[in-house]
Formats: C-alpha cells, structure tokens, sequence
C-alpha cells in the first residue's frame, strides 16, 4: 500500500542487491515502472480481470528493458477448480484475442456473465466436461460469455480501424519529420550538443569499450541533475542510438540530463555575463573569402483556425554577406548556415573590442535594410508551414488555418566569420 513515492522507494532500497525478487500485491500493476532492475514477472494468482496480467508484465516488459528476454509465469493450481476456470474462461479468452485481433478487451470483474461463466465452468468440470483448454461450443452461459467478449472486440476493433487514418502514407509522414529535424535534432545532433555543453560546464562525455557508449560526468552540475531526477547517478552510462542491448540510459530530447543542459544553456546565454555562452561573437577563419554572419532568429505567428487564435514562435539560422553594398542571403536559408556552425573548421579567437566591431557591423547593415530586411525568410518560412499544413489538412481532412507572421523577427544571436588576412 502507500503512495507511488513510498512505493518507489520501496523498489529503490532493492535494487542494488546482485538478486532481486520482489512480491507485491497489483498496487504495482500501474505507475512504477520496473523494467531498469527486473526482467521477469511471476503470477502467482489468476486475476479475474484478464488485463491486469497485461499491467503487471507491463511494468517489466517496456521501452529502456536491457534484457533480450523477458520471462512471463503463470502459476495455477491443477487441483484448483477456480484456477482452471479462471484460466480456461477468462484468460485464455483474453489472450486468444490479442494475439488475434493484436487488442484487449476489458473484462468486468463485477459483471455477472463473468461470474455465471466461471461457476458453470466449475460445475461442468465436475460433470465430467473435458479439461481441454478450448473453446467451448454448447449453449452455455460460458458460450454468451465468450460471444459477448468476441462482439466487445469486434467494435473495438472497429473504433481502431475508423481512427487508423489509411489514407496517411508513411511516406508523406517521413517527409514531415524530415522537416522538423533541424528545429528538433537528430541522435547525432542531441549527442554534439551533450558533449559541447558539458565541457562548459567542466564535465564530460567520455567513450567506453562499446561502440556508441559513453559515461557521462556532469561536472559542476552533479547536484542540479540530481535535483531533478534523484534516480539519476554518475557516471551515468549513456547511449544516443536507442539501443536497449548496450546495458546503457538511452539519452534523447526528454531525457533530464538534455533538458537539464538545455535549460542551463539558456539561463547562461540570456544572463550574458560569461563567455563561454555568448549570443555574440566573432572569429577568424580560412573556411570562407568573404565576412560571414550568422544569425539566430526567433519569428512569431499568429495562426487562426475556426475563430481561435493562437501564438507560435519556431528559431531559424540564416547566414548573410554584404555584396555591392546590400545583404544577400544564403540558401538554403537554415542549410547553409547551419553547415558553417556544425563544420570542423579552422578558428582563431580574437580580441572582445574586435569581435564587438564585427557583430555591430553585421546588425547595423541589417538596420540600413530598414524593417523589411527578414522580408524574405519570413516569406519563405510562412510559405514551407503553410505548405506543411496543407499536406497534413489533406490527410485528416482538417480545417485551413491563416498564418500571420510578425513582421520583424527578434535577433538571438549574431556570430561574425571573417576570412583570414581581413580584420
């Protein structure tokens, strides 16, 4: 009994034991999940409520299990009238659907064909009713029963298939998601940003003998990431390709260490006082012939689908030079600008009273433009969403929304590139 803190806390003190058996009543079937510890889950009693089976082995058997297996023992009492009815009228039932129809039906421990199915199971076993654990045929209150069960699945299987959305094509799916990759990231993406932003704050992400494996130390942020999940212990084995079988934490956007960081990240670089997270700045490079400037916008929206209205705001990177006097962009707007921010290219530093010339020559040739001077991107950004929209309003046959974009997007960041030779 108890709450899931106290529950939890419970699981905790255990675990570290090299053998673990852990008993407990169905208050573990929902909310504490066990799969980081255990790998297998005994039954020792016949739920007369087939589903909760499925809870319990659902605790163990779930995403983030390292184990390639998975045990599930049922035990029932051969000499147990109940048992067998239970498991012959009930489960069995139950598990024969799902592996069927891949659903689950619930069944009512209160209602009565469930409670008139099993009693007449036990008298029909005493009668001398075959044992074998198939379907039975006659009129009995186990067929109406059974039939009952089968129509519950049928018109949940029916519900399924009317939300299935068919017309959604994989592909047109894929596309979408290719889309948002650079806004979200991607495996490679989160672990760069890990390893960049933990050495700013003098830890580590450091390679083990697995491919793919690393330890991570968090540095001066050991009592922050602890704060904010206490399960969490260092080094903490990690992995970013999602694979269960390296006996490692996978470490995607939501895990608490990439929202930690990204967190800190943001607090550094609008608190503006330490160098390491600067908004602004400026190096010397060979990569490139001519001054660079890289740009890190935030645009808003104001969309309007069926009279509401809501607010959106995406951050895009563009880079620009100054060509005969005016602004040209680079396009692929995000693609280029991002690629001379991901590339290994060679830098030097150079002096703060240098690099704040450079990024105030950047934002004044943007205020010379005047207010039109993000004209374009916005343009192009309104125009990719609203096409996005469409594609998506076409598969679910949605509403169409107006996207009004603010006219002059709010300027994040500006870093300077300048060519070697040119100061």
């Amino acid at each position: 009994d108890g709450n899931d803190e106290q529950r939890r806390q419970l699981v905790a003190d255990i675990v570290s034991s090299p053998v673990r058996v852990l008993a407990a009543t169905d208050c573990l079937s929902e909310g504490i999940n066990l799969q980081e510890h255990f790998d297998a889950v005994i039954h020792y009693d016949l739920p007369w409520n087939p589903n909760r089976l499925e809870q319990r082995e659902g605790r163990v058997d779930r995403y983030g299990q390292k184990s390639p297996t998975v045990k599930n023992i049922l035990l029932w009492g051969e000499d147990n009238p109940i048992d067998r009815a239970v498991l012959r009228v009930l489960i069995k039932k139950a598990r024969d659907i799902r592996q069927r129809l891949g659903i689950s039906v619930s069944a009512s421990v209160e209602s009565d064909a469930v409670i008139q199915a099993v009693v007449e199971d036990i008298f029909l076993q005493r009668g001398g009713y075959q044992l074998a654990l198939d379907v039975p045929t006659a009129d009995t209150g186990i067929g109406e029963y059974h039939q009952a069960v089968e129509d519950a699945a049928e018109r949940e299987s029916r519900n399924r298939a009317y939300f299935a959305q068919h017309s959604i094509q994989p592909g047109e799916i894929e596309r979408e998601l290719q889309e948002m990759e650079p806004a979200l990231g991607n495996a490679a993406d989160i672990q760069a940003f890990v390893h960049n932003a933990l050495q700013r704050f003098n830890g580590e992400l450091r390679p083990v003998g697995s491919d793919g494996v690393f330890d991570l130390y968090p540095g001066e942020l050991d009592r922050t990431l602890k704060q904010r999940d206490a399960r969490l212990t260092f080094p903490l084995r990690a992995s970013f390709n999602g694979n269960p079988l390296a006996k490692a934490a996978h470490i995607g956007r939501n895990h608490p260490a990439v929202a930690t960081l990204s967190d800190m990240v943001i607090d550094k670089a609008l608190n503006g006082d330490d160098p390491l997270f600067a908004r602004c700045g400026a190096i010397v490079t060979d990569a490139i012939a001519r001054r660079t400037f890289i740009l890190l916008l935030r645009i808003r929206y104001l969309i309007e689908e069926g009279g509401a209205e809501q607010f959106a705001e995406e951050v895009v990177t563009v880079a620009f030079q100054r060509v005969s006097g005016r602004i040209e962009w680079l396009q692929p707007y995000q693609d280029e600008a991002m690629e001379l921010l991901s590339s290994n290219i060679h830098r030097d530093g150079m002096a703060k009273g240098e690099a704040r010339e450079h990024v105030a020559a950047a934002l004044q040739m943007l205020d010379d433009q005047g207010d039109e001077w993000a004209a374009d991107i916005i343009a192009e950004r309104e125009a990719a969403l609203e096409a996005s929209h469409e594609r998506l309003r076409g598969m679910i046959k949605g509403a169409r929304i107006n996207i009004r974009p603010h006219p002059k997007p709010d300027i994040l960041g500006c870093y300077a590139l300048i060519p070697q030779g040119v100061r």
